[in-house]
């Protein structure tokens, strides 16, 4: 089916020597097509675009053990592909406020006017990982669509 939605290329910075995440990014788009081509669109993006997003720390709920610690606000490699993580949630709240802000909506300004504004219940996405090198530098790999 060919319309206008939000999309969102969401990804994870992740920790290749502890196994972790320790932050979130994510960029919303609005596009209209079929979803093979937003799909193929956000695959572009998602290699280069995660300089432009918006980035957030893992929330504080998620905790791993390290070197037989609790730690908070990281978690475990795995949580991406858990069915029905939350990892992502707050990640996406911020993108929806950023959207209706960007459009001049305030606060509890919201109406069925602004619904074209609003990110869907069960968005298309691609989340990817993003590994960075001992200089600072990140590297982009692919994960997966949803």
């Amino acid at each position: 089916m060919e319309s206008s939605e939000i999309i969102m290329n969401l990804w994870f910075i992740y920790d290749k020597q502890d196994s972790v995440i320790y932050g979130l990014a994510g960029r919303a788009y609005r596009m209209k097509g079929t979803d093979e081509e937003k799909t193929n669109f956000l695959k572009q993006l998602a290699l280069t675009d995660y300089g432009l997003a918006t980035r957030t720390a893992v929330p504080e709920s998620f905790s791993v053990e390290l070197n037989g610690e609790i730690v908070t606000g990281l978690c475990p490699l795995f949580e991406v592909n858990k069915m029905g993580t939350r990892l992502f949630d707050d990640l996406i709240a911020r993108l929806q406020h950023e959207i209706l802000v960007c459009n001049g909506v305030e606060g509890d300004d919201v109406n069925e006017a602004h619904e074209a504004l609003r990110i869907p219940q069960n968005p298309l996405f691609l989340i990817t990982a993003l590994v960075e090198d001992g200089e600072g530098n990140f590297e982009a790999m692919m994960v997966e669509q949803g």
